[in-house]
């Protein structure tokens, strides 16, 4: 089975996403702490998220982006942003890529699936790429409800300018992207933009569109 180009750039972003939170500590930005703690306090009580999003990977030998577009929709339990996943928690989260080939995963009681044409079609993961999945899926899920303690553990904060809603994080430890930059929306509740900066100056830009919180799911969020 064969999938398209942005998820393949996708699972393999998240090989680095598991961070080491052991790592020595680094003096944060206390505007860019404020900010992320207020974020996760508007972002608490989120129990479904549905968003379209747009992914554009920047290559310094290509003269134009290399474009994806999907949607991705969340569950969540009413447990702390923090605790483990497990398969008795009732986690769902489909992500799927419209173009330019469907293909996505899912991600429901603690069992990671690929799927390709439509979420419908899907297959088990293998345990390599089961254990991808889970690390993407933690990812994801620390910016959908905030869990502002872990990524304080994981980055080194910045905040760029006061008065606009962006911080600017760098990983403890070596990843495949030298920093990532957040842009929160307006309400502080979701995010609006995730940039993945590596240190070729090449980039990934995740932009999310149409988010809507604790609404009942679209109908393409079913399988």
């Amino acid at each position: 089975m064969r999938y398209c180009p942005a998820l393949v750039i996708m699972l393999a972003m998240c090989l680095t996403c598991i961070v080491a939170l052991e790592a020595k500590a680094e003096r944060h930005d206390p505007e860019a702490v404020l900010l992320l703690e207020e974020a996760a306090r508007r972002s608490a009580n989120i129990a479904t998220l549905s968003a379209g999003f747009r992914q554009e990977k920047t290559l310094s030998i290509l003269a134009q982006p290399l474009v994806s577009q999907g949607y991705m929709c969340v569950t969540r339990n009413g447990q702390s942003p923090s605790a483990s996943l497990n398969p008795t928690h009732k986690e769902r989260l489909l992500w799927a890529y419209t173009s330019p080939a469907p293909s996505g995963f899912i991600y429901e009681n603690g069992q990671g699936s690929l799927w390709e044409t439509s979420p419908a079609n899907t297959r088990p993961a293998g345990s390599q790429e089961a254990s991808v999945i889970t690390a993407l899926v933690r990812h994801i899920l620390a910016w959908i409800r905030i869990d502002a303690k872990m990524l304080q553990q994981a980055y080194r904060l910045e905040r760029p300018e006061k008065d606009t809603p962006v911080l600017l994080l760098h990983p403890r430890q070596q990843s495949f992207f030298a920093r990532l930059e957040v842009v929160f929306a307006s309400s502080f509740d979701s995010v609006r933009q995730l940039t993945f900066f590596e240190s070729n100056g090449d980039t990934v830009r995740i932009m999310f569109t149409e988010t809507q919180i604790n609404q009942p799911l679209p109908e393409r969020c079913n399988r």
